[in-house]
């Protein structure tokens, strides 16, 4: 396929003056005209707002040996898993390393949805594929949109009563009517904030949006989804996880299910006895500037490690960041840090994520 490819929301974006990105081979809205990232963020903190989200990868896994294809695929307990949850867990090479973080949902006896990184898709679908297990990539048959922010409650139910979603718990989810057609809703998110994943069958997804938008959902775009993630201090694959970070170097060993047989456990079990050679930490600018990916952390003369993540936090006001340290970086607690910003030192201090109390 020549170019970026489109989510059935693509013109509705461009109507309403999106900014449009390349991201992962999709064209995304980064912001939208006339509000932009800060006010767009701020909308799901204190309102709520709506994302299209539908680049995501959505893999149907069937057949007789899914269970044990899938459980050995991911960290996370799969078979222990009931029907109507799902689950965050770590797709993971042999030596460790990240390929991809993923949500898993129980579908049915022998049938689960996966949800990957767009641009991890086929890389998911290998990791699982096998005899016994059919892997298909249903793209095309589902629009996500994800409503967030403090109103997200009354406002999903204004416009789907009697959906069954407010009587979800946290990372379950149901079938409901969209559109005359059926769908499904999570709870699930990626801000911090209450809220709900709806999969809208593509051909009623401009109507389910244009019927949030109504009832005062803002369009939110990638560019505030980032800043909302990184308050969290959520991991970001790309940024937190590569196949050169392993989860306890990420921090996410609470991720990795010890008792289940995964691929990468002899691997990971190995790092968790001799230590991880690295740690992530969070760090708050005290001073202007923007932190970025790859800038250098120092303690003192001394360069402890690099930033994952780093932006302007609306909420905040300030600088914040993701960093990995060395592991052997001694106290740096102790020591006067500073984010070498091109040149410039940005006195900075740890904290331990979430960066925002969440609610």
């Amino acid at each position: 396929m020549d170019g970026p490819r489109s989510t059935p929301l693509l013109d509705v974006h461009r109507r309403l003056g999106a900014k449009l990105t390349e991201f992962s081979g999709w064209d995304m809205p980064l912001s939208y005209k006339g509000r932009g990232v800060i006010v767009e963020h701020n909308a799901v903190r204190n309102e709520v707002g709506v994302f299209d989200v539908s680049h995501l990868g959505k893999l149907r896994v069937t057949g007789l040996d899914a269970a044990a294809a899938l459980q050995f695929g991911v960290t996370c307990n799969v078979v222990g898993l009931e029907v109507g949850r799902a689950r965050y867990g770590l797709v993971l090479a042999e030596d460790g390393g990240c390929i991809d973080d993923v949500f898993v949902y129980r579908i049915g006896d022998a049938e689960w949805l996966v949800v990957p990184n767009a641009a991890n898709v086929h890389a998911v679908a290998d990791q699982i594929a096998g005899a016994g297990v059919e892997v298909v990539d249903e793209w095309d048959r589902w629009a996500i949109l994800a409503i967030q922010g403090p109103r997200s409650f009354e406002t999903f139910d204004a416009v789907f009563p009697g959906s069954g979603a407010l009587d979800l718990k946290l990372h379950a989810w149901t079938e409901m009517d969209v559109g005359g057609r059926p769908g499904i809703v999570a709870r699930t998110g990626y801000t911090g904030e209450r809220g709900f994943e709806l999969y809208a069958p593509s051909e009623v997804a401009v109507e389910a949006f244009e019927m949030l938008l109504e009832a005062g959902c803002v369009p939110v775009g990638l560019g505030a989804r980032d800043t909302l993630r990184l308050e969290m201090g959520y991991a970001l694959y790309g940024h937190e996880l590569t196949r050169d970070i392993d989860p306890l170097e990420a921090g996410l060993d609470w991720a990795i299910a010890w008792d289940t047989e995964f691929r990468g456990k002899v691997a990971l079990e190995k790092i968790r006895a001799e230590g991880p050679a690295r740690r992530s930490i969070g760090l708050v600018c005290l001073d202007r500037g923007v932190p970025r990916q790859g800038y250098a952390v120092f303690a003192g003369s001394e360069r402890v490690g690099e930033l994952t993540s780093g932006n302007h936090s609306p909420t905040l006001g300030t600088g914040i960041a993701l960093a990995l340290v060395g592991a052997d970086a001694g106290e740096i607690h102790e020591a006067a840090l500073t984010i070498d910003a091109r040149g410039r030192r940005i006195p900075a201090d740890i904290v331990a994520p979430p960066f925002v109390k969440k609610r």
